[in-house]
């Protein structure tokens, strides 16, 4: 699980869906990256 906090008042560039539609990928205005996606019934993140 990643911190939010990082994220905060960020502005969202784009949000792209994956090919097999099991993940969405949010590029934020300071070029971070957080990958949502879903894993046994649960929201799971990472960001790089």
């Amino acid at each position: 699980m990643i911190d939010v906090e990082e994220f905060k008042m960020k502005e969202i560039l784009k949000i792209e869906e994956s090919d097999s539609n099991d993940e969405l990928t949010v590029t934020f205005s300071d070029n971070k990256i957080m990958k949502i996606k879903i894993v046994d019934g649960k929201l799971v993140s990472e960001s790089n």
